[in-house]
């Protein structure tokens, strides 16, 4: 609250200054980030399509690889003399068995030859296995071709298949992961007739040196997986597995360019492409970081550009700021010395401008407030001694209206007693009725709440000797508000109303109640009886007596005259004259159940004084 205060009572030129400066330099520092921002995302674009276009030709290099590998399985059917090996009868003739045998190594040590490092081993497989290879091993004869998946697939295709990464088979203690081509050989002279199966194995020293002639840059590179989740190739360095299939599944999700990803605290822009053959997956890793530093760089030379910009034209802002509120600085001065009581004031004006015109109208309305002061003086004076003299009126109008309720009828019941006799019932009622007519004498006064219970007991005491045993009542007040001050006789017409709708409308007993409650800031007595109540109509009647009172006072005697609840009417008024209109009574009731009235003043301390005026 305070700090609010502070900040609506700062100058007019500091406050101009500083939202002007709060605008310049927001306005240039949005412009700049949006614009750096901007610029990452359309950097971030170009990037990924630069690392797409290298994957892209990564995959094609690779797929030209395996075509390759594939054109090698078809070999034999370059060789007539392997062709015409493998399809020839052998009978039991040794020579010929072992020049089949001598046929088909030398192929395969001639296919061997080439300096093709990745080529580790060439299988022919007939009704036995030949092999050549760069490794010397030993073909484990326990082991049938016919159990592999990759050997009963070839039979059933007419292309060469490709075999993912696996330990090398057929041999004896393997020790190398390989991928591999399988074709079936097929005779030239009897299409039908399958002669044998070529399997080559190959590392993945090839499909390395493929990847490692990208240049990737800092903090980022490549990764080939294969359909099984196997890596097959990796520029990455102290990956875990768990982060390679993360990179995988978010790639393989994207269906733009490129996404984001998370690793070590870290973004990535992530690329994807597949080779045709092998079915892998190349996946492209690049830091964000390092795709982003120049802009960094940009950014923070422009944030550093802006804000000397900046502060320039705050300065030059300052400057004309004080120029041209100089002469508006001073009619708020002037203004300050007519608020003090100085009618001599005067601006120089010199000016036929805006300020100018403000200026002369100051001393126009100075002289116009310094006549009228002195002019209505007395006149102020008048008004306040006859809104006085008014109210005062207004008050014992009051007390005359609401006395002649209950003191008729009281009188009555007095005579009846010395008639039949009752001389002590009637000194008792005389007393009570005496103790009243006191009280009423301070209508226009303010009284303790323990002398208004008196009053309402004595008159209650009153009414239950006149209705001889069919009114019943209690008044159960917290002791604690005897000491509060109130308005005399508030609770007197309600009380009167609960008796002459009750006992004076039935014949059964009237059973009267008041007690007490405090609610947040205020105090709630509340006045119930059992008496025949009201309809709606009567009800909604009543309630637009009471909130709509007249202030006229022809039509409150009027209303007096015709017994339609003059005695509430001028409860409510006399409570919301003194307390305002959050103060009064609300009236709710039922036929044929009672009546109940709450009468709502604002709390009070323990000295006598209401709390909230």
């Amino acid at each position: 609250m305070t700090h609010n205060y502070r900040i609506k009572n700062l100058g007019i030129s500091f406050k101009l200054v500083v939202s002007t400066a709060l605008l310049i330099l927001s306005s240039v520092f949005l412009v700049s980030y949006l614009s750096y921002i901007k610029y990452t995302d359309d950097f971030k674009e170009q990037s990924s399509k630069q690392v797409q276009q290298t994957l892209d030709q990564v995959s094609l290099n690779i797929d030209t690889y395996l075509d390759d590998l594939f054109r090698l399985s078809l070999s034999p059917y370059y060789n007539d003399d392997v062709i015409d090996a493998l399809d020839r009868k052998i009978d039991d003739d040794d020579l010929q068995f072992l020049s089949r045998e001598r046929t088909i190594e030398n192929f395969l040590d001639q296919m061997m030859i080439f300096p093709r490092e990745d080529i580790l081993r060439v299988f022919i497989i007939t009704d036995r296995i030949y092999k050549s290879e760069r490794i010397p091993s030993t073909l484990d004869n326990t082991l049938s071709p016919k159990k592999y998946d990759w050997y009963t697939k070839a039979l059933e295709t007419e292309k060469p298949i490709f075999v993912p990464a696996h330990l090398e088979q057929l041999i004896k203690k393997p020790k190398h992961i390989v991928f591999s081509v399988v074709n079936k050989i097929k005779s030239t002279r009897n299409l039908n007739r399958i002669l044998g199966i070529i399997k080559v194995d190959a590392n993945y020293s090839r499909i390395a040196s493929i990847c490692e002639g990208v240049n990737t840059g800092d903090y980022s590179g490549l990764f080939i997986i294969d359909e099984n989740k196997n890596i097959i190739f990796s520029s990455l360095d102290n990956i875990p597995y768990d982060e390679y299939l993360n990179f995988y599944r978010n790639a393989s999700q994207t269906k733009d360019s490129y996404i984001l990803s998370e690793y070590n605290e870290k973004h990535y822009l992530l690329n994807i492409a597949k080779t045709t053959h092998a079915n892998w997956s190349i996946i492209g890793v690049n830091s964000l970081n390092e795709i982003n530093k120049k802009a960094v760089v940009t950014r923070n030379n422009s944030f550093l550009m802006a804000f000397f910009c900046s502060i320039f034209a705050i300065f030059i802002l300052v400057f004309f700021i004080k120029w041209f509120l100089n002469p508006l600085l001073c009619i708020v001065s002037r203004v300050r010395k007519v608020e003090s009581g100085d009618f001599t004031v005067k601006f120089p004006s010199d000016k036929d401008d805006e300020i100018g015109y403000l200026g002369t109208s100051l001393n126009d309305m100075v002289k116009r407030i310094d006549y009228m002061m002195k002019e209505n003086t007395d006149l102020v004076k008048q008004v306040y001694e006859a809104k006085y003299l008014q109210k005062e009126a207004q008050v014992k109008n009051l007390f005359n209206q609401i006395r002649p309720h209950f003191i008729y009828n009281t009188l009555n019941m007095i005579s009846l007693f010395i008639q039949c006799g009752k001389e002590d019932k009637a000194v008792d009622n005389i007393n009570k009725l005496s103790s009243i007519l006191r009280g009423m004498s301070h209508l226009d006064k303010d009284i303790t709440l323990e002398y208004e219970l008196k009053l309402l007991d004595s008159y209650l005491s009153i009414q239950y000797s006149r209705f001889d045993g069919r009114l019943k009542y209690s008044i159960n007040i917290d002791e604690k508000f005897n000491s509060y001050i109130i308005p005399a006789l508030l609770f007197q017409p309600i009380v009167e109303n609960a008796v002459i709708h009750g006992c004076e409308a039935k014949k059964d007993l009237t059973d009267i109640n008041i007690f007490s409650h405090e609610e947040s800031d205020k105090i709630i007595f509340t006045i119930e009886d059992n008496g025949i109540g009201m309809t709606k109509e009567e009800l909604n009647t009543l309630r637009s007596k009471i909130y709509n009172y007249t202030t006229n006072q022809d039509d409150l005697l009027d209303m007096e005259n015709r017994g339609s609840g003059i005695g509430l009417v001028n409860v409510h008024k006399r409570i919301q004259i003194k307390y305002g209109k959050d103060y009064g009574l609300h009236i709710n009731s039922t036929f044929g159940v009672g009546t109940i009235v709450r009468l709502t003043l604002p709390r009070f301390d323990y000295k006598g004084g209401y709390t909230n005026v």
